[in-house]
């Protein structure tokens, strides 16, 4: 049995872990709540500008319509891996990237070429170690990350569409669906269409939870049917071109910041079930401490009663 002073060694290093992964579990919580709100922020633009695209959509003729909505065959693939720059957060990197291995084992399968972009350390260190170099990386996006700090990762992935380096782009990340529950998808971003762009807007708002669109009527996907039109200057053709790219940069930002909720969301709970385990750990060594320390006292008093009877004899 270990000694009285190892066990209590043992207890307060224990303590101080679970004191650690509490004040983690705390931050996280607030961060994902923060990462929420500031994604909510974009939900008015995104539906007014799905809205203005609808409209534009019935009035341009196929043959007019920019490049990025139009489907062609694929030579050359690219895939936007979006992982965290920091660890601690359970399987929720490892989780991505086994879907993003997946997509390029189907790849390699067909002898299909392919390009990576990654958002996030974990993702390019992985890669990086298995000799599969990314195109380009991207980290240190921060917590509440703007439109600004995500634009880098937009122009390359639209530069490279139109001037057909790739014919098509997929992204890997986590969806972040409930507190509890972050879903690693393979999403479609180009050739773009309205229903993968309406989605996309849909999805600002969780399923559940404070920011869930139950109740949230103003932020709903608009309707496609319309009683009105609108006079468009110059053309319709001339807006979508400007219009689409904007609806796609909102796209790549919204999956970045879905990312970085589902981060925190997981690293609460990563923190939660560590704290809990610490706790529980905490009870066990706490009945292992009062066992020997009752065994100490039970053998001294057992030295006691044989030495005086020793006197006695």
């Amino acid at each position: 049995m270990p000694s009285i002073k190892s066990i209590k060694q043992r207890i307060r290093s224990v303590k101080n872990t679970a004191q650690i992964t509490k004040a983690m579990e705390v931050v996280s919580a607030t961060k994902m709540r923060r990462s929420q709100e500031f994604a909510l922020k974009a939900r008015p633009y995104a539906a007014a500008s799905l809205e203005l695209l609808q409209n534009l959509l019935s009035r341009t003729p196929e043959e007019l319509m920019p490049p990025l909505l139009k489907t062609r065959p694929v030579q050359h693939s690219m895939l936007n891996i979006v992982t965290s720059d920091k660890g601690l957060a359970g399987a929720f990197n490892a989780n991505v990237i086994k879907k993003a291995e997946a997509w390029i084992e189907t790849k390699r399968a067909t002898g299909a070429s392919y390009s990576l972009v990654t958002v996030g350390k974990k993702a390019k260190e992985h890669f990086e170690r298995r000799k599969i170099v990314p195109l380009k990386s991207f980290w240190k996006f921060g917590d509440y990350t703007t439109l600004e700090q995500t634009a880098p990762v937009a122009e390359i992935v639209l530069a490279g569409f139109l001037d057909r380096r790739w014919d098509e782009v997929w992204a890997a990340y986590a969806n972040f669906r409930t507190t509890l529950l972050q879903e690693p998808v393979i999403k479609k971003i180009l050739p773009a269409t309205r229903e993968g762009l309406e989605e996309a807007v849909r999805g600002i708002l969780p399923e559940r939870g404070r920011f869930a669109t139950q109740g949230s009527s103003k932020f709903q996907v608009p309707s496609s049917s319309y009683n009105y039109e609108y006079k468009f200057e110059p053309s319709p053709a001339e807006i979508l071109e400007e219009l689409v790219p904007q609806l796609i940069r909102m796209q790549i930002h919204h999956i970045i910041l879905e990312s970085n909720a589902s981060e925190h969301s997981a690293r609460m709970v990563a923190m939660k079930n560590a704290s809990d385990n610490a706790e529980e750990l905490t009870h066990d060594l706490t009945l292992e401490f009062n066992k020997a320390r009752q065994a100490g006292i039970t053998q001294e008093l057992a030295e006691i009663t044989a030495g005086r009877e020793a006197l006695k004899g």
